[in-house]
């Protein structure tokens, strides 16, 4: 697999939670050259914190967050799809919902859009993810979020409705 390619697998899963020995280990990158790669990332912008060393003893992974990020990236027109449905959103909103739940934080400058277009996908998300009482929260200056329990609940939903 070509490097740069593996470097941005390591950068996503950094953003996603995943520690930097886990990274180390799926990617096969050195964990001192990750590291350094991790910290340039950060620098640049493109990761929010540098993440744990490991996993806590005895912490389960978080399964769902690695279904959906599989789902994204291979069958991303099907995870769409059942998000529209699940949730009643047009396409673009649907397309900030995947990345809301597959960031932690998404910052403006992740998303190629507008920023009053921004707002209004936003306010509309809000009133369709009110309905499965979820809700997006605002990080002022910085972008949107949606909380650790509400971004589970969200995966479980679409995941218990995909391929129906």
């Amino acid at each position: 697999m070509d490097v740069a390619v593996d470097q941005q697998i390591a950068i996503r899963l950094a953003d996603e939670g995943v520690p930097l020995r886990a990274i180390a280990r799926a990617t096969e990158i050195p964990s001192t050259r990750l590291y350094e790669t991790l910290v340039e990332a950060r620098l640049a912008g493109r990761l929010l914190s540098l993440p744990r060393d490991d996993w806590p003893p005895g912490c389960p992974r978080d399964q769902r967050a690695l279904q959906l990020s599989r789902l994204a990236h291979l069958h991303h027109e099907t995870l769409l799809l059942t998000i529209k449905r699940v949730f009643v959103l047009p396409t673009c909103a649907a397309r900030l919902l995947i990345l809301l739940l597959q960031y932690e934080h998404v910052p403006h400058a992740r998303v190629d859009i507008d920023h009053k277009a921004l707002q209004v996908h936003i306010c509309r998300m809000r009133k369709a993810l009110a309905v499965h009482d979820l809700r997006i929260v605002t990080l002022w200056g910085y972008g949107y979020s949606l909380p650790l329990e509400h971004r589970r609940r969200a995966m479980d939903l679409v995941l218990a409705r995909i391929g129906d």
